[in-house]
Protein backbone atom coordinates (compact mmCIF):
# COMPACT_ATOMS: atom_id res chain seq x y z
CA UNK A 1 0.00 0.00 0.00
CA UNK A 2 1.83 3.30 -1.29
CA UNK A 3 3.13 5.75 1.16
CA UNK A 4 5.84 8.61 0.61
CA UNK A 5 8.73 7.67 2.91
CA UNK A 6 9.29 11.24 3.65
CA UNK A 7 6.25 12.28 5.17
CA UNK A 8 4.64 11.12 8.45
CA UNK A 9 1.71 8.48 7.52
CA UNK A 10 -1.86 9.34 9.03
CA UNK A 11 -4.59 6.28 8.85
CA UNK A 12 -7.41 6.46 8.61
CA UNK A 13 -9.97 3.77 9.41
CA UNK A 14 -13.31 5.33 8.77
CA UNK A 15 -17.09 4.27 8.16
CA UNK A 16 -20.71 3.81 9.78
CA UNK A 17 -21.14 1.94 12.92
CA UNK A 18 -21.23 -1.60 12.71
CA UNK A 19 -19.48 -1.69 9.18
CA UNK A 20 -16.13 -3.69 10.59
CA UNK A 21 -13.66 -0.84 11.30
CA UNK A 22 -11.82 -2.65 13.82
CA UNK A 23 -12.02 -5.98 12.08
CA UNK A 24 -9.90 -4.12 8.84
CA UNK A 25 -7.82 -2.16 11.31
CA UNK A 26 -6.76 -5.95 13.14
CA UNK A 27 -6.51 -7.01 9.53
CA UNK A 28 -3.41 -4.11 8.61
CA UNK A 29 -2.17 -4.65 11.75
CA UNK A 30 -1.68 -8.85 11.20
CA UNK A 31 -0.45 -8.11 7.79
CA UNK A 32 2.49 -6.58 9.04
CA UNK A 33 1.43 -2.53 8.23
CA UNK A 34 2.58 -0.13 10.47
CA UNK A 35 0.47 2.47 11.30
CA UNK A 36 1.89 4.53 14.09
CA UNK A 37 0.51 5.14 17.26
CA UNK A 38 -3.62 4.15 17.47
CA UNK A 39 -6.12 6.56 18.55
CA UNK A 40 -9.97 4.87 19.56
CA UNK A 41 -12.33 6.14 21.30
CA UNK A 42 -14.37 3.25 22.18
CA UNK A 43 -10.84 1.62 23.69
CA UNK A 44 -10.74 5.16 26.08
CA UNK A 45 -14.46 4.74 26.62
CA UNK A 46 -13.83 0.82 27.84
CA UNK A 47 -10.60 1.86 29.81
CA UNK A 48 -12.26 5.35 31.37
CA UNK A 49 -13.67 3.83 34.89
CA UNK A 50 -10.11 3.14 35.28
CA UNK A 51 -8.69 6.34 34.08
CA UNK A 52 -11.66 8.76 35.82
CA UNK A 53 -13.30 7.00 38.02
CA UNK A 54 -14.77 10.29 39.19
CA UNK A 55 -17.28 9.89 36.22
CA UNK A 56 -20.01 8.16 37.38
CA UNK A 57 -22.65 8.20 34.30
CA UNK A 58 -21.75 6.65 30.80
CA UNK A 59 -22.57 9.88 29.15
CA UNK A 60 -20.30 11.81 31.46
CA UNK A 61 -17.34 9.22 29.98
CA UNK A 62 -18.64 9.22 26.92
CA UNK A 63 -17.57 12.99 26.47
CA UNK A 64 -14.68 12.34 28.19
CA UNK A 65 -13.40 9.60 26.11
CA UNK A 66 -14.65 11.54 22.92
CA UNK A 67 -12.58 14.97 24.34
CA UNK A 68 -9.84 12.57 25.35
CA UNK A 69 -9.35 10.87 21.58
CA UNK A 70 -9.17 14.70 20.20
CA UNK A 71 -6.78 15.23 22.80
CA UNK A 72 -4.52 12.62 21.49
CA UNK A 73 -4.92 12.90 17.76
CA UNK A 74 -4.05 16.92 17.58
CA UNK A 75 -0.59 15.69 19.90
CA UNK A 76 0.15 13.14 17.80
CA UNK A 77 -0.20 15.68 14.64
CA UNK A 78 1.74 18.60 16.36
CA UNK A 79 4.40 16.16 17.07
CA UNK A 80 4.64 14.86 13.09
CA UNK A 81 4.27 11.31 13.99
CA UNK A 82 2.81 9.20 12.16
CA UNK A 83 -0.68 7.75 13.62
CA UNK A 84 -3.75 6.56 12.66
CA UNK A 85 -7.27 6.34 14.18
CA UNK A 86 -11.09 5.09 13.54
CA UNK A 87 -14.18 7.37 13.36
CA UNK A 88 -17.81 7.06 12.08
CA UNK A 89 -17.13 9.87 10.24
CA UNK A 90 -20.08 11.36 10.45
CA UNK A 91 -19.23 14.72 11.29
CA UNK A 92 -17.50 17.74 9.61
CA UNK A 93 -14.49 17.88 12.03
CA UNK A 94 -13.27 14.93 10.59
CA UNK A 95 -12.81 16.77 7.61
CA UNK A 96 -11.09 19.67 9.18
CA UNK A 97 -8.63 17.67 11.09
CA UNK A 98 -7.57 15.90 7.56
CA UNK A 99 -6.98 19.99 6.21
CA UNK A 100 -5.10 20.24 9.02
CA UNK A 101 -3.05 17.04 8.79
CA UNK A 102 -2.52 17.93 4.85
CA UNK A 103 -1.51 21.49 5.86
CA UNK A 104 1.04 20.11 8.31
CA UNK A 105 2.28 17.85 5.16
CA UNK A 106 1.28 14.23 5.97
CA UNK A 107 0.82 11.75 3.63
CA UNK A 108 -3.50 10.45 4.63
CA UNK A 109 -4.48 7.29 3.75
CA UNK A 110 -8.37 7.01 4.00
CA UNK A 111 -9.22 3.22 4.65
CA UNK A 112 -13.18 3.26 4.52
CA UNK A 113 -15.84 0.50 5.13
CA UNK A 114 -18.88 0.15 4.62
CA UNK A 115 -21.84 -1.92 3.65
CA UNK A 116 -25.06 -1.55 1.26
CA UNK A 117 -27.81 -1.37 4.01
CA UNK A 118 -27.74 0.93 7.39
CA UNK A 119 -30.26 -2.10 8.28
CA UNK A 120 -27.06 -4.81 8.19
CA UNK A 121 -25.32 -2.04 10.40
CA UNK A 122 -27.93 -2.06 13.23
CA UNK A 123 -27.91 -5.94 12.75
CA UNK A 124 -24.25 -6.11 13.30
CA UNK A 125 -24.14 -3.52 16.24
CA UNK A 126 -26.38 -5.79 17.73
CA UNK A 127 -24.75 -9.31 17.02
CA UNK A 128 -21.63 -7.45 18.81
CA UNK A 129 -23.18 -6.35 21.96
CA UNK A 130 -24.37 -10.06 22.62
CA UNK A 131 -20.74 -11.32 21.70
CA UNK A 132 -19.79 -8.79 24.88
CA UNK A 133 -18.78 -5.59 22.83
CA UNK A 134 -20.02 -1.98 23.03
CA UNK A 135 -23.49 -0.60 21.88
CA UNK A 136 -24.86 2.14 20.04
CA UNK A 137 -28.36 3.38 19.71
CA UNK A 138 -29.93 2.27 16.78
CA UNK A 139 -30.89 5.41 15.62
CA UNK A 140 -27.73 7.06 15.93
CA UNK A 141 -26.77 4.28 13.70
CA UNK A 142 -29.40 5.19 10.97
CA UNK A 143 -28.68 8.79 11.33
CA UNK A 144 -24.81 8.58 11.08
CA UNK A 145 -25.08 5.72 8.56
CA UNK A 146 -26.37 8.51 5.40
CA UNK A 147 -24.20 11.77 6.75
CA UNK A 148 -21.19 9.20 6.78
CA UNK A 149 -21.79 8.66 3.22
CA UNK A 150 -22.63 11.89 2.41
CA UNK A 151 -19.10 12.91 3.98
CA UNK A 152 -17.14 10.00 2.10
CA UNK A 153 -16.50 11.75 -1.17
CA UNK A 154 -15.03 15.05 0.77
CA UNK A 155 -13.01 12.48 2.82
CA UNK A 156 -11.39 10.86 -0.66
CA UNK A 157 -10.65 14.48 -2.24
CA UNK A 158 -8.21 15.05 1.03
CA UNK A 159 -6.73 11.46 0.87
CA UNK A 160 -3.80 10.99 -0.87
CA UNK A 161 -4.09 7.23 -1.27
CA UNK A 162 -8.07 5.99 -0.09
CA UNK A 163 -9.36 2.55 -0.08
CA UNK A 164 -13.25 1.47 -0.36
CA UNK A 165 -13.89 -2.07 1.37
CA UNK A 166 -17.53 -2.99 1.03
CA UNK A 167 -18.23 -5.58 3.72
CA UNK A 168 -22.27 -6.49 2.62
CA UNK A 169 -20.88 -9.98 2.20
CA UNK A 170 -19.45 -12.76 4.51
CA UNK A 171 -16.14 -10.99 3.64
CA UNK A 172 -14.90 -8.03 3.32
CA UNK A 173 -13.57 -6.80 -0.14
CA UNK A 174 -11.60 -3.98 -1.35
CA UNK A 175 -13.76 -2.44 -4.37
CA UNK A 176 -12.12 0.66 -5.71
CA UNK A 177 -8.39 2.92 -4.97
CA UNK A 178 -7.67 5.99 -5.35
CA UNK A 179 -4.45 7.52 -5.88
CA UNK A 180 -3.29 11.43 -5.67
CA UNK A 181 -0.26 11.66 -8.62
CA UNK A 182 0.46 15.44 -8.70
CA UNK A 183 -2.63 16.54 -7.15
CA UNK A 184 -4.67 14.53 -10.08
CA UNK A 185 -6.16 11.62 -8.01
CA UNK A 186 -6.99 8.77 -10.38
CA UNK A 187 -9.68 6.14 -9.55
CA UNK A 188 -8.59 2.77 -9.85
CA UNK A 189 -11.52 -0.05 -10.03
CA UNK A 190 -10.05 -3.46 -7.77
CA UNK A 191 -12.86 -5.66 -8.05
CA UNK A 192 -16.58 -5.95 -9.42
CA UNK A 193 -19.33 -6.01 -8.97
CA UNK A 194 -19.51 -2.13 -7.63
CA UNK A 195 -22.17 -1.83 -4.51
CA UNK A 196 -24.48 0.75 -5.39
CA UNK A 197 -22.97 2.99 -2.33
CA UNK A 198 -19.53 2.81 -4.21
CA UNK A 199 -21.14 3.61 -7.31
CA UNK A 200 -22.87 6.60 -5.46
CA UNK A 201 -19.61 8.09 -3.69
CA UNK A 202 -17.62 7.41 -7.26
CA UNK A 203 -20.08 9.82 -8.79
CA UNK A 204 -20.31 12.52 -6.40
CA UNK A 205 -16.22 12.78 -6.64
CA UNK A 206 -16.18 12.54 -9.96
CA UNK A 207 -18.58 15.63 -10.11
CA UNK A 208 -16.72 17.45 -7.85
CA UNK A 209 -13.72 16.52 -9.67
CA UNK A 210 -15.27 18.12 -12.69
CA UNK A 211 -15.84 21.54 -11.08
CA UNK A 212 -12.22 22.23 -9.32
Amino acid sequence: MPADPVRPVLTIFAGPNGSGKTTLRNQFVKDGYDLGDYVNADDILARSPYLVPDLASRQDREAWAFNEAERQRQAFLDGGEAFSFETVFSHKSKLDFMRKARDAGYFIRLLFVATDSPDLNVARVSKRVRDGGHDVDTRKVLARYKRTLTLLPLAMEQADHAVLFDNSGTSMRAVVALKRSADSPTGIHIQTPIPVWVDDAMSEYRSRQKKT
